[in-house]
């Protein structure tokens, strides 16, 4: 059997594979949970003296106890950040393997076999190199022995193409042309834009490739969630002039935080009203919120269809560079790519592709067939599974699948950077000497930093390693010979040596990102034995 596990911003699904040797078939299964549910929310809630609870009775308790709930902890992968609960710290790997070992556990319950021990989790196609290695972390401290990831709209299209293969329409759908798809992924915290080509061999096996990809960390149902939630008491105010102070005050605490526990549940429970608006919009033309202050004070606002679509416009734009930026990696690496119009059709994957104003966008954009219904909200963990199926030399359908570096990466040296990995490209190893600068300081670490950007969209670097070297024979000009190599997860990892002279050079290479076994023992312990 193979595990694929889909960990959202704001749900999480674990699904698997079988071999069904007799039939000549592979299939998939999504779990249920044990309230019958397919997906998990990804929340986890602490209560004094008592085990950490995740998933659908998390959620409940974030309405009347915020402050002793952990939701989005995805978008703090990578970062270095520490939520508090009493005495103790965790990090969002801890936070992130809390729910892992959740579906983890309900899947053994009903599994043929003892444990999980390998698996397949996805990631935004854009996350960053830290955030990668903090999601195989997470696993890691979760149980699994053996963690591999895939990008989400990569493993959307390995479910799209596990459906033409259940129902038999491979040569109706593919050929020996390249065929491009592409995956609009707007789910509750991230955003991705992947563009793949799909063929078929002359054994009749299928091939796939990503061709490029865009995305947003920071873009997701939360902002929408969170920018209504503003609205609203904006609105309110106005509505209301004789409490403008109180209301006020949650607009102050929702903009910039609080500590106050009776303004954190005021604001927890309307966004929960908010987020259940923004569904109902999706098939209705207006909804009335009532909400209390953390005064007591009940208030009505009205918001209607048209409202909430305005509060989209901004992210729409955010949506518009990537697509933009897909576009132009796709003409420079496609011969005769002129435009969307060479698409076979556009895979919406994500609960927030239901919003009518995404749908209409995609439209209008891509001028070409959407598909819709395809498992949204299960199919990339589904995908995953296939992944791990693959991975293991097991899948009979899919014959090659291949990616290309998703960000640039470079060796920085005060204000120069040399180049290592381009975006876009399929190279994945290198090897490189690099000489030793003129410095007052021939010892100064080497630094390895990715290019990415923060939650407002400015260009930052992201320092993954650094490499110390020493020898009292080493001087400017000396060279080290270094080895990049980016793995299967898309996850760069650098080795290096002295080429110059004949004796041993000390180098330490310090990872940024990766948690040390101990490290991961010791938070592994919080889960399982209490012990800090």
């Amino acid at each position: 059997m193979y595990y694929g596990i889909d960990l959202g911003t704001t749900n999480s699904v674990i699904s698997y594979g079988i071999e069904i040797a007799s039939k000549d078939f592979f299939e998939l299964q999504t779990i249920t949970n044990q309230h019958g549910d397919v997906y998990t929310p990804s929340v986890i809630f602490f209560d004094e003296g008592e085990e950490p609870l995740v998933g659908k009775f998390a959620l409940e308790s974030y309405k009347s106890e915020p402050f002793k709930t952990v939701r989005w902890v995805k978008r703090k992968m990578g970062i270095d950040y520490n939520y508090k609960f009493g005495d103790r710290e965790y990090n969002p790997q801890v936070m992130s393997a809390f729910i892992l070992n959740e579906l983890k556990s309900y899947a053994e319950k009903g599994n043929i076999e003892d444990s999980i021990d390998k698996v397949v989790i996805t990631v935004p196609a854009d996350f960053d190199n830290s955030a990668k290695q903090a999601t195989i972390d997470a696993a890691r401290i979760a149980g699994f022995s053996e963690v591999h990831l895939i990008p989400e709209p990569n493993a959307a299209i390995l479910n799209y193409i596990y459906k033409t293969v259940e129902r038999n329409e491979i040569n109706e759908y593919f050929s020996i042309q390249e065929k491009y798809m592409l995956v609009f992924d707007l789910g509750g915290g991230t955003f991705d834009l992947s563009l793949s080509a799909i063929s078929v061999n002359e054994e009749g096996q299928l091939l796939t490739r990503v061709i490029t990809s865009s995305g947003n960390k920071y873009l997701g149902g939360i902002n929408f969630d969170n920018d209504l939630l503003i609205y609203v008491l904006k609105k309110a105010m106005k509505l209301y002039p004789k409490d403008i102070e109180p209301i006020n005050e949650l607009l102050i605490a929702a903009e910039e935080g609080s500590e106050d526990e009776d303004i954190l549940n005021a604001l927890a429970q309307l966004l929960r009203d908010c987020e259940a608006c923004k569904e109902y919009l999706s098939q209705n033309k207006k909804r009335t919120i009532s909400f209390f202050s953390h005064q007591r004070k009940p208030y009505k606002v009205e918001i209607n269809k048209s409202e909430f679509e305005r509060l989209l416009k901004p992210y729409l734009t955010k949506i518009e560079e990537c697509v933009e930026d897909v576009l132009k990696q796709a003409m420079d690496s496609i011969v005769n790519f002129g435009g969307w119009d060479r698409l076979e059709g556009v895979l919406l994957v994500g609960g927030s592709t239901h919003i009518p104003a995404i749908r209409d966008y995609c439209k209008e954009t891509f001028e070409t067939e959407l598909i819709i219904g395809q498992e949204v909200y299960t199919s990339v963990s589904r995908g995953a599974a296939i992944y791990a199926s693959i991975l293991y030399g097991k899948n009979a359908f899919i014959k090659e699948y291949n990616t290309v570096v998703p960000h640039d990466f470079y060796i920085r040296n005060n204000k120069n950077y040399y180049s290592i990995f381009e975006k876009g490209t399929t190279t994945k190893q290198k090897n490189l000497n690099y000489e030793i600068p003129f410095a007052l300081d021939t010892k100064a670490p080497i630094e390895i930093i990715q290019k990415y950007y923060n939650e407002t969209g400015d260009e930052i670097d992201v320092l993954l390693q650094t490499i110390n070297y020493s020898h009292p024979f080493m001087f400017t000009g000396d060279t080290l010979e270094m080895n990049f190599e980016l793995n299967e997860d898309l996850i760069m990892s650098v080795t290096a040596r002295e080429d110059c002279i004949d004796d041993y050079v000390e180098v330490l290479i310090e990872n940024k990102s990766r948690l040390t076994e101990d490290e991961i023992n010791f938070e592994k312990s919080k889960i399982f034995d209490g012990d800090e």
